[in-house]
């Protein structure tokens, strides 16, 4: 299996919960197994180096991959074609950087060995969603695009997980960037289109199942997690961890405790914020 990663830019807080997801997959990966990132900055995984392939990619490319729409997220399925081309035989694992593996990866092999495709999990029908989703629908609702008629039977998934099995690695790439320019040169502007077009192709083509009872996906609590990330690359900076003690270290269970979603209050960020301003932080010294 391909275990697939993609970092672009230099913010470091995406670097560090990419590291954390690779520790977690090392954890329990297999020597038929590899990990793949694609990044702009490779130099912020040279500890990883000895247990991960480390793909350059400079930032012409990832601004032709953005295509004419300037679509950040194409960057995302351009990435997956391009490493489909190179792992053919391979089942290949997309994972986003704000993931930890906490189940069990040959669960997951399972599931693609048997031909099913993986994603994190079904968020229901565009139609009965609100915002820029509900608009997407209603710009698509009805037409056919790249040989597929969207009429209202395709979920959207959320593909903070891709699990594609090594016999539709040559299908299912390319025809998520075939439906996802189609869409884009509809019209649509909906931030998540490219994982409605991932969604599409997907369902098309094989029996869709969730990855949520082994993945965790802390896309809504991400200030926890990334404190726990920068924790463990501290401790092994400081206490010079081997890779080996730096992996066996990684706590699974203790993993576990941290919410991966926290409903946050408006009004209580507009209050932080009201009296953030009212009492600010003053007389600021310097060296």
């Amino acid at each position: 299996m391909t275990i697939l990663y993609l970092t672009f830019g230099e913010s470091i807080e995406y670097h560090v919960q990419a590291y954390l997801s690779m520790l977690s997959f090392k954890k329990q990966a297999t020597k038929d197994d590899r990990i793949v990132m694609v990044t702009t900055v490779p130099q912020y995984y040279r500890r990883a180096r000895p247990w991960a392939e480390v793909v350059p990619l400079d930032d012409k490319t990832v601004e032709e991959w953005k295509g004419s729409s300037h679509y950040s997220f194409r960057v995302k399925t351009m990435a997956l074609c391009s490493q489909a081309e190179r792992h053919t035989d391979d089942h290949i694992l997309f994972v986003d950087t704000d993931t930890v593996l906490c189940g069990s990866l040959e669960s997951i092999r399972r599931t693609l060995d048997q031909g099913n495709a993986l994603m994190y999990n079904d968020e229901g029908q565009p139609s009965r969603m609100k915002g820029p989703s509900l608009r997407m629908w209603h710009t698509l609702r009805g037409k056919t695009v790249a040989g597929v008629t969207l009429d209202g039977t395709h979920h959207m998934w959320n593909s903070g997980i891709i699990g594609i099995p090594r016999s539709l690695v040559g299908v299912i790439p390319q025809h998520t960037l075939q439906l996802l320019d189609a869409m884009l040169g509809a019209g649509v502007k909906c931030f998540n289109v490219e994982q409605y077009a991932m969604s599409v192709a997907m369902s098309e083509h094989a029996s869709l199942k969730s990855a949520d009872t082994q993945v965790a996906h802390y896309w809504g609590n991400k200030d926890q997690w990334e404190k726990h990330a920068y924790a463990v690359i501290a401790r092994a900076y400081m206490e010079q961890l081997s890779v080996e003690e730096e992996i066996e270290r990684l706590d699974i269970a203790q993993l576990k405790n941290i919410p991966i979603f926290v409903h946050k209050s408006n009004t209580g960020r507009r209050l932080k914020n009201l009296i953030g301003k009212l009492f600010a932080d003053k007389d600021q010294k310097y060296i």
